[in-house]
């Protein structure tokens, strides 16, 4: 659960990141930075025209639509994260013998128990770094969202609902949702960590709706309406992975 809430808290705060570095210029289809030339502005045309074909110019329902496709692109990379976390909580009976066993702090006792721990962990297909390749992907695809709400001016000043898209929601409504769908995303994801570590998961449990509460209110609603959309996903793909591959990614620890 430490990776989820990093996760959670990097996107969140490149919203500030983003923010303080927002250019008041409306991006066009002839701009000198690549960045905006060849990933932002392709991406709100894709939202533009999905908006105007499929959903009679209904530019959030795109937005919604874009996102489920982005996360069934990164499904892929989703499922490998599932399988290591539950590799992951499985082997720490034998990560906890390994702590006791190497208690000294010299040198070399530190290496043995290094390597003891990378072929522990090699063994059991249990690799930290393959947790971090979702929110690398993320991140940029998150930042795209925000410059092509904020910068194109036919998704900025566009309705959905009550919503002003490029502007914060006023009842305070979907930021609400937004936290109670990252209440119920974590409450999901720690289902089948439990135990790992039980103070912080009740913790992360708190403080990651309140962080998402805090910056959506003051976020663009179709930002708001991206986080929403990609928590329901990541709902129903959880819940998906733990009936179909927990039983199977739980053999016994070599």
């Amino acid at each position: 659960m430490l990776k989820h809430k990093k996760s959670i808290l990097l996107i969140l705060v490149s919203i500030f990141l983003l923010a303080g570095c927002d250019a008041p210029t409306t991006i066009q289809g002839t701009q000198t930075s690549l960045w905006d030339q060849y990933l932002i502005y392709p991406f709100s045309l894709l939202i533009i025209f999905i908006g105007n074909t499929w959903f009679h110019q209904s530019i959030g329902f795109s937005i919604m639509l874009v996102t489920v496709g982005v996360r069934m692109l990164l499904a892929p990379l989703n499922i490998i994260q599932y399988k290591n976390q539950l590799n992951t909580k499985r082997i720490q009976p034998q990560v906890q013998k390994l702590k006791e066993k190497y208690t000294g702090t010299d040198p070399e006792s530190q290496q043995q128990y290094q390597r003891e721990m990378m072929e522990l962990l090699r063994e059991n297909g249990a690799n930290p770094i393959m947790g971090c390749l979702p929110l690398l992907i993320q991140l940029p695809v998150f930042s795209i969202v925000y410059y092509a709400i904020r910068r194109i001016d036919e998704i900025s000043s566009s309705s959905f609902l009550w919503l002003d898209l490029g502007h914060a929601d006023p009842y305070f409504i979907l930021p609400i949702i937004a936290a109670f769908a990252t209440y119920l995303q974590t409450r999901i994801l720690q289902s089948d960590l439990e135990g790992i570590n039980k103070s912080y998961g009740i913790l992360s449990q708190i403080l990651s709706p309140i962080m998402v509460l805090s910056f959506g209110l003051f976020s663009p609603s179709g930002l708001v309406l991206y986080w929403i959309t990609g928590s329901l996903f990541m709902i129903i793909q959880s819940l998906l992975l733990k009936k179909f591959f927990k039983e199977k990614l739980m053999p016994e620890v070599k």
